[in-house]
């Protein structure tokens, strides 16, 4: 390893000045932001594809504010009241005519 590379690796990882505006300013100007061979810019640029790391952690982050051993409510509708729930869902209501005239305007930039 070549000592630019080691230099970089130890400001980035020197805990003293992790996460002050010096160490912020130093990943900026170094474009560290766009480089994945730092754990904590890889782990949140893959999570933050599609929140699935946030799904996946569901009931701890639930535990987290509610407290451990906090279960999610069901939510148990009667049968007619599903049913009219799904006939909403397939059947939307129609927009007004006034969305229905700006979605048909021009755009711009044409």
């Amino acid at each position: 390893m070549d000592f630019p590379v080691f230099l970089n690796k130890w400001i980035i990882g020197f805990k003293p000045i992790k996460y002050t505006p010096f160490w912020w300013w130093y990943r900026l100007m170094s474009h560290e932001g766009f480089r994945f061979d730092d754990y904590y810019i890889w782990n949140s640029f893959w999570s933050s594809l599609n929140g699935g790391y946030i799904d996946m952690n569901y009931q701890w982050a639930f535990e987290q504010v509610w407290g451990k051993g906090a279960k999610p409510e069901k939510i148990i509708l009667p049968k007619e009241d599903f049913d009219y729930l799904v006939e909403i869902i397939e059947n939307p209501p129609k927009p007004s005519q006034g969305l229905i005239d700006l979605m048909n305007r021009k755009v711009p930039w044409e």
